[in-house]
C-alpha cells in the first residue's frame, strides 16, 4: 500500500489533452485546435488518435505570449 506524506506534492501531468489546455487558456477546443494546426502549440500522437500537449511546450506557448500594453484612460 502506498501512502502520500505531507512534504510530498501530487504530481503534475506530463500530457494534456485538449480540453485540458482549453481549461488552462481559458478559451474553447476550437481555439485550441487551430493553434494545433497552425503549428504555434505543438502536440503529440499517443496511439493512433489520442492528441496530447506536452506541460513544457503548453508553459513556452504561454511564456511567448505578448504583453498587451496598458489601455489609456479616458
Amino acid at each position: 500500500m502506498s501512502t502520500l506524506h505531507v512534504d510530498e506534492a501530487p504530481r503534475a501531468r506530463m500530457l494534456l489533452s485538449v480540453a485540458d489546455v482549453a481549461a488552462e487558456l481559458g478559451c474553447g477546443r476550437d481555439t485550441v485546435y487551430g493553434l494545433l494546426a497552425s503549428g504555434l502549440l505543438p502536440s503529440v500522437l499517443v496511439g493512433e488518435r489520442l492528441r496530447r500537449i506536452r506541460l513544457p511546450d503548453l508553459e513556452q506557448y504561454i511564456a511567448g505570449l505578448p504583453t498587451s500594453p496598458p489601455s489609456p484612460r479616458s
